[in-house]
């Protein structure tokens, strides 16, 4: 208390206030009341601006910051509902894929209903052989065997060359120890497709073993021939690229564009049986 009466801005504020308290006590008894008002009113009007200032103020700044909660719930609202959509969406294009797969499943088992599959994922590939091995996700204890073809909706991808008890690995139609006996659809042409060295890094096969004057020309499709025991008859490989011709026996040699494609293969359909033509 003692500092209080020390402090020389209380002390003026004091002595203003018994001033007005004095000056109005003394106009009122002199029978001027309204002047003592007006002298009061006029006396406290900065007190009272800077009361209503600071109230104001006050009144703003919890706007302001009430506004800026508001804002900042709003927000975070809107970034749930934003992932709640997200998800929405990518599980509906999941949906739709997952769709995609089984309407191409069912579309290679009505167009082969002797054939039975076992359907797999590819979970591996084998670094530097230009995608011409695959690993998948299904072995022996699902019945899958050496030998065995293996197909997608789109055509032949190649067989399966080592098995597992539960995976297997693919060699691709880009592999040069696999063969496939082939025949061109348009002119019935025949010969044998098989991987290339100086090929498959164009992702690429050879069909050879055609006669001199075979029909083929770019953009023919080529499709399995049934000879030997491993693929079906009439399955697509791929389409001729380009025709060349042998400078020794001058047969014709096609380079063959495969229909699969191998780089975003993912599921891909064993074939455990079918029936010989």
């Amino acid at each position: 208390m003692e500092r209080l009466f020390k402090n020389k801005f209380f002390i003026v504020c004091l002595c203003a206030a018994l001033v007005i308290c004095g000056a109005s006590t003394a106009f009122a008894l002199l029978g001027y009341k309204n002047l003592a008002r007006d002298t009061i009113n006029t006396l406290t009007l900065p007190g009272r601006w800077i009361v209503s200032a600071v109230t104001d103020s006050s009144r703003g700044f919890r706007k302001y910051f009430g506004s800026v909660k508001a804002l900042r719930e709003q927000n975070e609202a809107l970034e749930q509902e934003n992932q709640e959509l997200k998800h929405s969406v990518e599980s509906a294009d999941l949906l739709q894929k997952e769709n995609e797969r089984l309407k191409a499943y069912l579309e290679v088992k009505n167009l082969h209903p002797d054939y039975k599959f076992v359907e797999a994922m590819v979970v591996g590939r084998e670094a530097g052989n230009y995608q011409t091995v695959l690993t998948i996700n299904r072995g022996s204890a699902q019945g899958i065997e050496i030998g065995m073809p293996v197909i997608t909706e789109a055509g032949i991808v190649g067989c399966v060359t080592e098995v597992g008890l539960t995976y297997a690995k693919i060699s691709t139609i880009l592999e040069t120890a696999n063969s496939v006996g082939a025949y061109l659809e348009r002119s019935g042409d025949a010969g044998i497709l098989s991987g290339d060295y100086s090929m498959r890094e164009e992702g690429l096969c050879k069909l050879s073993y055609l006669a001199e004057d075979a029909d083929v020309e770019e953009g023919d499709l080529v499709l399995s021939s049934g000879m030997g025991s491993v693929y079906p008859a009439d399955l697509v490989i791929g389409s001729v690229k380009t025709v060349t011709t042998d400078e020794y026996n001058r047969a014709k040699i096609a380079k063959v564009s495969p229909a699969v494609d191998f780089s975003s293969l993912r599921y891909l359909l064993v074939v455990t049986s079918y029936t010989l033509n």
